[in-house]
């Protein structure tokens, strides 16, 4: 039941006190998850960063049930996940009920302007990590480039080039699978 509550209270604390998303969760999540109660291997928490991207919903809370279910099965899941959103929807009730009146507030307007640099400091840092823990080198850098450049510049859904990535990954694996077995033959 301890654990349990740790994986409420931790993930509530990643929730409350960070703000960007998903992406600018990454860095806490792993030094609580990885560094701090050492629950997932630094290796595993990568692998699973790469899953939890690929899958529909929130990053965060994909983050937190996968966590959570390793962790302590279903009682684990539903802690973390609960750890992870109520921050969230707490936050939301409270600026649907005051914002509306001050956000045209110049104090605020300021305010929104200096989180979004930050913002983008913080999901910045997690994707340098990634691009680092995914052990990109000269030979498999054209993959990162092409993405963000069939992304960015000819406006290709993610989607079709995670569809692609798997079924070029499995014919890949076959291929070099078959290659292996000739040699051995």
């Amino acid at each position: 039941m301890r654990t349990v509550w740790q994986l409420f209270i931790t993930f509530f604390n990643i929730g409350a006190f960070t703000l960007g998303g998903g992406y600018a969760m990454l860095d806490m999540i792993e030094k609580a998850v990885v560094d701090r109660h050492h629950w997932i291997e630094k290796d595993e928490f990568w692998d699973m960063i790469t899953i939890v991207q690929m899958l529909p919903g929130v990053f965060a809370v994909n983050t937190a049930l996968y966590t959570g279910y390793k962790i302590k099965g279903l009682w684990g899941a539903i802690a973390a996940c609960l750890g992870a959103i109520i921050p969230s929807i707490v936050i939301i009730l409270i600026i649907a009920v005051f914002f509306l009146d001050y956000k045209d507030n110049p104090v605020i307007v300021s305010i929104f302007k200096g989180i979004r640099p930050c913002v983008v400091a913080l999901i910045l840092s997690p994707a340098i990590k990634m691009f680092i823990n995914a052990k990109v080198n000269w030979k498999t850098a054209i993959f990162p480039i092409a993405t963000v450049v069939l992304i960015y510049f000819f406006k290709v859904s993610p989607v079709y080039i995670i569809l692609v990535t798997i079924i070029g990954s499995v014919a890949f694996a076959f291929y070099s699978q078959n290659q292996l077995n000739k040699s051995k033959s």
